[in-house]
């Protein structure tokens, strides 16, 4: 492994912001909730070897409702801007979504350090890296690139985008990625509990029982054992929550499709994408769930925002 000399950030760091109580965490944030295991991460993924938890500073967004998703991490190490995300599914607008998302983590610091943005000196700013951990259903390769320039409509003449953003998708499904696996026992446990929940539920049980049986033999196994042990109600709770709202998704979309079919509107998927970003960015989770069973309602939802 390459040695890289310890260093703490330069004081000038971005300000923490206010916890937005709404904001309900991922399972995949809480699991990397210490700085040391989050630190263990960035060392298996970019081959250094830091070990001082205070050489990393947590600068994720709580109140990140301009994405229309929940974030998990973002964080600074060295001269290394991050911004960690776990996806159950293989969304292509991820990179558009860090685009967004870096502008603020800079404008913030920017503000934060006192530089002028109209100075005639150029601002140092960290180097931003963009790492998606996948472990959804559909069967991805171990690691996919996606570009913000593959969204762009072409111009008439070759030519440079002004901007762009790359995300580095990475599977972490059991079986993928062994040797990052090998290098982090933190995601490799998280993986593995998330597949001992898939395999009970592949043999019948109801997700509540499923995520339950999953917890008694992963902490019989030392997978994330402490956290299960302190956090038990509360991880269970996040799974339900999210279980439910993957599944409400999912069968929306599904609908949603059919209902395009009939009337022809090849854009419907692109429609209820739209709707649902635009919901959860407004924590209307019940307006989620409405629209799942009352089309009435979905169309009322589509006018309300400008959608149709």
């Amino acid at each position: 492994m390459k040695k890289r000399r310890k260093r703490r950030h330069s004081r000038q760091q971005l300000t923490k912001q206010p916890i937005n109580r709404k904001h309900k965490d991922r399972l995949f944030r809480l699991a990397f909730q210490d700085r040391r295991d989050l630190l263990d991460l960035y060392n298996a993924l970019n081959g250094t070897d830091y070990e001082d938890p205070e050489a990393l500073t947590v600068t994720t967004l709580e109140d990140a409702v301009f994405l229309g998703v929940k974030n998990d991490i973002s964080f600074i190490v060295g001269n290394t801007l991050n911004l960690y995300e776990h996806q159950s599914t293989m969304y292509r607008n991820m990179p558009l979504r860090g685009l967004i998302y870096f502008a603020a983590l800079y404008q913030t610091y920017v503000k934060t350090n006192g530089y002028d943005l109209y100075g005639v000196r150029q601002i140092p700013l960290p180097f931003p890296n963009y790492v998606v951990f996948y472990n959804g259903n559909t069967e991805e390769p171990d690691e996919t690139m996606l570009c913000l320039s593959e969204a762009f409509l072409l111009p008439e003449q070759d030519s440079l985008p002004a901007v762009e953003c790359r995300v580095r998708v990475l599977n972490i499904n059991q079986g993928h990625n062994r040797e990052l696996m090998e290098r982090c026992r933190r995601l490799w446990e998280y993986a593995e509990f998330i597949g001992c929940i898939r395999n009970n539920l592949k043999n019948g049980m109801q997700i509540q029982a499923a995520v339950k049986c999953a917890m008694d033999t992963c902490e019989e196994q030392g997978i994330l054992s402490d956290l299960l042990g302190r956090c038990r109600t509360e991880v269970l709770e996040m799974l339900l929550a999210e279980y439910d709202e993957q599944k409400t998704m999912e069968y929306i979309r599904r609908e949603e499709r059919e209902i395009g079919r009939e009337e022809g509107r090849e854009e419907g998927e692109a429609l209820l994408s739209e709707l649902l970003n635009r919901l959860l960015a407004d924590n209307r989770q019940e307006d989620v769930r409405l629209a799942a069973t009352d089309r009435t309602a979905r169309m009322r939802l589509y006018r309300e925002y400008g959608l149709l």
